[in-house]
């Protein structure tokens, strides 16, 4: 790796926090759909899709799981290729009572902390990075029409000292599910 490529990926760490990156427009739009009802019961059925090289998706997969047991939503786990991330796959009948389908594909990565040396001088260490990139769809439930689609992203370094790096994944999907649900308490 070039001192260059080894500087800007050092100086993008700083420019990236720990709050989900989603575009402002799409997340008016998205909060315009009134996904949950004014008693904060949902309006929709979730579908979660997690993929990773190096996370294990079981836990995340738990984070989401009392997200909705808390929250009162019905979750269905889900594959990418799954026909509910897909336009124009309705809904089965059963969850046609309510409005919106919400589907999201969640891809959580660590990179191990690292160290740079040159031929002449030692570039220091630097911590590993925890983060996610995630794709929010809305469907609407009868007919499967995509209403809309939104990337997410953050990441944050972790302090390797303090150990294990589920702690810094669970604050990740907290926040990635206040953006979508702002009623929710982060345990």
């Amino acid at each position: 790796m070039s001192a260059a490529a080894i500087l800007a990926a050092m100086a993008l760490q700083g420019c990236v926090g720990d709050k989900p990156v989603v575009n402002a427009a799409a997340q008016r739009q998205l909060q315009s759909l009134q996904l949950f009802n004014a008693d904060t019961s949902p309006r929709f059925t979730f579908y979660l899709a997690c993929t990773s090289d190096t996370v294990n998706c079981v836990n995340v997969r738990n984070w989401f799981e009392q997200w909705a047991t808390d929250r009162h939503v019905t979750l269905r786990g889900a594959e990418p290729t799954d026909p509910s991330f897909q336009d124009g796959q309705p809904s089965r009948a059963r969850e046609q009572a309510l409005p919106y389908r919400l589907a999201v594909y969640y891809q959580p990565w660590m990179k191990p902390s690292y160290t740079v040396t040159t031929l002449t001088k030692n570039g220091g260490s630097y911590p590993p990075l925890l983060g996610y990139t995630a794709t929010i769809y809305v469907f609407d439930s009868a007919t499967g029409k995509l209403l809309q689609a939104m990337p997410a992203r953050a990441e944050k370094s972790a302090d390797k000292r303090k150990g294990v790096a589920n702690p810094y994944l669970h604050e990740q999907v907290d926040s990635f599910l206040a953006s979508l649900d702002p009623a929710y308490a982060n345990p």
